[in-house]
């Protein structure tokens, strides 16, 4: 999708009828067309990728390394830059970084999924799943919060990719799959309440253990 895996967790601030809005992209590309430069930008709400003209975008901040770019002339320049060291294969340490983060794909997959059930963009909810990658993978501990805000910007799951992990619960023992759960309501649980979307979901998680023979606590909602 981008010739470079370094510009998908970017939040851009566009400019419409003189009021600044703002919203989760990636940008696939950006180029110059006589006197506009043009950003071709994919907007995850949406789902859906638009051609901005840069007069109408006010900035770009690159989540992922904290930098704001104003001047769409040196975002331009820092963007060929990048997709030229993308040919470049990654380091050692890059894909080890990577790899760690591998077992526990699936877990973030779901509970990233729950976060978005209801979404009050409440930042608690992905320092939960930071959390339970630390307290998953005594690896992860060494990776940064930037790291790992990288990691979840790139699932981005949908209907499909939830269904999909509970199938695979099987592969996880008991205890597992309950800590799971409880990590699941966790975060569905943020903002005092529990809403009906957030409900739908968790009973298919929840069937879906018990299908698997784990017990559930009546307690646990």
């Amino acid at each position: 999708m981008y010739p470079t895996d370094k510009f998908y967790n970017m939040r851009v601030n566009l400019i419409k009828n003189g009021k600044t809005y703002s919203e989760k992209a990636a940008v696939r590309n950006i180029w110059q067309k006589e006197r506009s430069i043009l950003v071709d930008i994919y907007i995850y709400r949406l789902q859906k990728a638009f051609v901005f003209d840069s007069v109408f975008i006010h900035d770009i901040w690159d989540l992922s390394r904290d930098i704001c770019y104003k001047d769409m002339r040196k975002f331009a320049a820092d963007f060929a830059a990048a997709a030229d060291i993308q040919k470049i294969p990654p380091a050692k340490n890059q894909t080890a970084a990577g790899d760690i983060l591998t077992p526990v794909k699936d877990d973030v997959i779901l509970l990233l999924f729950m976060s978005k059930v209801w979404d009050d963009k409440n930042n608690i909810k992905q320092k939960i799943i930071f959390d339970y990658i630390r307290q998953t993978i005594a690896a992860a501990g060494s990776l940064s919060e930037r790291y790992l805000s990288t990691f979840l910007a790139d699932l981005q799951p949908g209907d499909d990719d939830f269904y999909a992990v509970l199938s695979r619960l099987k592969a996880k023992n008991p205890g597992q799959a309950l800590r799971l759960l409880e990590e699941a309501v966790k975060v569905c649980l943020v903002d005092g309440y529990l809403h009906y979307n957030e409900r739908m979901y968790l009973a298919d998680f929840i069937q879906a253990l018990r299908q698997e023979g784990v017990s559930i606590p009546p307690d646990l909602i």
